[in-house]
């Protein structure tokens, strides 16, 4: 750009002071348009490359939905349905999974559940005989306290002898020692009643986890889109613990994401860029095409800022190229053009400072939309 400007300057001067001959030209003047016409560029470009961004790291992102089959067991792919590249609508069918292996662990476990349910009923009628139990003993103890209390009076007075005074005093230990064993298996029963309780409740959990699995026996589309890149074939085993995604849904973009396209901005002008700012891309698909839009949103952050917890020290976080930080930008046509994800470009946002220093900005995207015919 530089060039192109003193190549300007120049033919100016020539035209002015050699070929129209429109002033004469002196030393002073000489020296005025070898200084100042050179400082001006100069200042011109540096506003230019400082208070106008510009990048040739322009990408169109595309939000995408990793299909996983969400089944807690491993089972087989039975049918492909979805077409790659067609349209879907949300809730269209992509796959079926076979559902006997799913059907057999929810009657399994419907069997789990009714077992469950009559070891409480079991559990419960045992407190009821561990009540009467505990009534029998009171009983019984209340009875031989008498005893011991009749018979203590009729030993003091030699009725009885000491050792049928003594077996009374037996029977007493006997009738207590009962009361608390009745005590403990009441304990008991109530236990097993919580606990009975406790494995009904795991087993409705797990057979609702199982009601889950038979319901993804389909999988559906989660929301308008199509999936693209279809390796997914019947007989594929899908699912279980640590199983990963198995297509990948590409999501129609809603109106307000419409027309996204991500620049990476150097970290020198970075902190000028504000959402609302007028920004244009160039983008290889429209060659020729200079696509406005306005900057709605800036993104402070990135990987090489990101530390991970590990449990090992990092050697050195502040190597590479500086980073470079992403401004969201929002085509204004974006509803009648069709961007597909990854597509790249260049991109320029123009602020608020030194709005003539965006010319040669505007010059240089424009230069580069119609360089995208040839390369």
């Amino acid at each position: 750009m530089m060039w192109i400007l003193a190549g300007l300057y120049c033919l100016a001067i020539w035209l002015v002071f050699a070929k129209w001959r429109l002033l004469r030209l002196s030393l002073p003047l000489a020296i005025v348009l070898g200084s100042v016409g050179p400082a001006l560029i100069v200042a011109l470009l540096f506003c230019a490359q400082y208070y106008h961004p510009f990048t040739s790291q322009a990408i169109v992102l595309q939000k995408t939905v990793p299909i996983v089959p969400q089944v807690q067991q491993r089972v087989r792919v039975t049918k492909i349905v979805a077409a790659p590249n067609e349209p879907l609508k949300a809730g269209d069918t992509l796959f079926e999974l076979d559902r006997a292996p799913l059907e057999n662990a929810v009657e399994r476990l419907s069997a789990a559940v009714a077992e469950a349910e009559q070891a409480v009923k079991v559990a419960e009628s045992s407190i009821d005989t561990a009540d009467a139990a505990v009534t029998r003993a009171k009983a019984d103890l209340a009875f031989m306290v008498k005893e011991r209390d009749r018979d203590s009076k009729l030993v003091e007075s030699q009725t009885i002898t000491q050792e049928e005074y003594d077996l009374t005093l037996t029977r007493y230990q006997q009738a207590s020692t009962a009361l608390d064993q009745a005590n403990a298996a009441q304990r008991q029963a109530v236990l097993g009643v919580e606990l009975s309780k406790a494995k009904l409740a795991q087993s409705r959990s797990a057979l609702k986890d199982a009601d889950y699995d038979l319901k993804q026996a389909v999988v559906v589309a989660p929301a308008d889109g199509f999936v693209t890149n279809v390796q997914l074939l019947p007989g594929t085993m899908v699912g279980g613990v640590g199983g990963g995604s198995v297509m990948t849904f590409i999501k129609h973009s809603e109106d307000d994401e419409a027309g996204i396209v991500v620049a990476m901005l150097d970290q020198k002008n970075f902190l000028l860029v504000e959402p609302g700012q007028y920004a244009e891309v160039a983008l290889k698909l429209y060659p020729g095409r200079i696509l406005t839009g306005r900057v709605i949103g800036v993104i402070d952050v990135s990987g090489s800022g990101q530390l991970l917890a590990t449990g090992q020290l990092p050697d050195d976080i502040a190597t590479g190229p500086p980073t470079r930080f992403a401004a969201k930008i929002q085509l204004d046509e974006a509803a009648s053009l069709r961007l597909p994800g990854g597509a790249r470009g260049c991109a320029a946002v123009y602020t608020q400072h030194v709005q003539v220093a965006g010319i040669p900005v505007m010059f240089v995207t424009r230069a580069q939309s119609w360089l995208n015919y040839l390369w």
